[in-house]
């Protein structure tokens, strides 16, 4: 294969992230949130993209967006190969988290169809539905269904707006149904390989091109409820008080300092955070009588979760007592931490010697649509670097310079698992 990159590859690349950033809402970019009217009009354009290159569409039963490039094969079950990512967004988040993956996956089918390769295998490219955190406190939602993990419980969230997760997925051409048991065709896929931003500094620190992940830290979520008693700011005296909203302070900087002294202590990664907080009645003349947060906690071992909740679970009770105030915790999701297929991570840094791209084993500390698929299929997911480590906000960046030589190591690690199939059929 030909390893430089072209200026015509940089310019598709430009093209996709650009033409995925004019689907935002105008007053706040970059969001594009899953099931939005925004999201719907990227996944239209994706769509045609999709056909444009070739490639059958559907959108399966999880409601992801399916482009299939036959294998050469005449077989009724071939094996396959899954590349992608996501084009949901956070709010006011960026162009390239999930985004990158999906021009790059999109490269890989673009060097096929220009050299007129034809694989063993089918092709898919992906749009996986929902991978950022919603309304609903579910994300991956594309992955999980096809790991078999959407849960009846799940479906039946309903947001703010009284819509019903499982009816939104529906809406868009999923089944709305559970899964619980992975995808029919499990054991046809030898490989899901996945390029995003590394949303951390660790690459571009080292100047190198590529991280080959070897390992996804598990991620779980709760919901922290704190009932207090809503008062008149003003006659409510200090001592009487049942104020929420103190008790949940309480709780935040005892997360902090907890989660702290773990990952001091720990050499994998460990990290805690509440970053979302709804006070009631919320005014300014009026005690918290309720507060509604959410704990989000990823952890690369057990042991170092487990540690934490039981300080977590002693710092609620002990806030519980001496703010007078009901604290009840519900978990929302849970995935454990992933390793990554060690075959494909052989692959893939062999690839990055092949096509001229350095490259370093790296450690992810985000969670991602990769973790839910290595539950039934071998996976592996490479990194590219991010300017200053910056992301879930506007200003994040990479180069499509970046991106192309992420899509270099795909299109070597998918045609060296071309060359093995046929091989191992031969």
């Amino acid at each position: 294969m030909n390893n430089t990159i072209a200026l015509s590859q940089t310019t598709r690349i430009t093209d996709t992230i650009n033409q995925l950033a004019t689907f935002t809402e105008p007053e706040r970019p970059h969001t594009r949130l899953v099931f939005s009217s925004e999201f719907e009009q990227a996944r239209l354009w994706l769509r045609e993209t999709f056909v444009a290159a070739g490639l059958s569409c559907h959108v399966d039963a999880g409601g992801n967006l399916v482009g299939v490039l036959k294998a050469r094969t005449d077989e009724p079950c071939p094996d396959k190969v899954l590349l992608g990512s996501h084009i949901d967004t956070v709010p006011a988040g960026g162009r390239f988290d999930g985004i990158a993956g999906v021009a790059a996956a999109l490269e890989v089918v673009h060097y096929l169809n220009t050299n007129e390769i034809k694989l063993p295998f089918d092709l898919e490219i992906v749009d996986y539905l929902g991978e950022e955190l919603n309304v609903w406190g579910t994300s991956c939602l594309g992955s999980r269904h096809m790991a078999g993990l959407i849960t009846s419980e799940m479906l039946e969230r309903v947001d703010p707006d009284g819509r019903k997760l499982g009816t939104e997925i529906a809406r868009i051409g999923g089944s709305g149904g559970t899964s619980e048991e992975p995808r029919s065709d499990a054991s046809q896929i030898i490989a899901c390989l996945e390029l995003h931003i590394e949303q951390a500094k660790s690459l571009e620190k080292q100047n190198l091109d590529v991280g080959i992940v070897t390992s996804i830290p598990g991620i779980y979520r709760y919901s922290i409820s704190i009932t207090g008693q809503a008062g008149h700011s003003g006659t409510t005296t200090m001592t009487e008080r049942r104020d929420a909203l103190v008790a949940a302070a309480d709780i935040i900087q005892g997360v902090s300092a907890i989660a702290n002294q773990i990952a001091g202590a720990d050499n994998q990664h460990f990290a805690a955070t509440i970053g979302k907080i709804d006070v009631f009645p919320n005014g300014a003349a009026i005690v918290p009588g309720q507060v509604e947060a959410t704990l989000d906690l990823r952890a690369a071992s057990d042991h170092s979760r487990l540690n934490f909740f039981a300080e977590f679970e002693n710092l609620c009770t002990q806030a519980s007592k001496s703010r007078n105030c009901e604290i009840n915790i519900k978990q929302l999701a849970a995935a454990a931490a992933a390793p990554m297929n060690d075959e494909l991570m052989k692959l893939l840094a062999t690839a990055a010697v092949k096509t001229g791209v350095s490259s370093t084993k790296i450690s992810g500390g985000a969670g991602h649509d990769t973790a839910h698929l290595s539950r039934f299929a071998p996976a592996g997911m490479i990194f590219i670097p991010c300017r200053d480590g910056l992301s879930h906000c506007p200003e994040e960046f990479t180069t499509s310079e970046a991106i192309a030589k992420g899509s270099l190591v795909l299109i070597g690690c998918v045609l060296e698992l071309a060359r093995r199939t046929s091989l191992t059929r031969a």
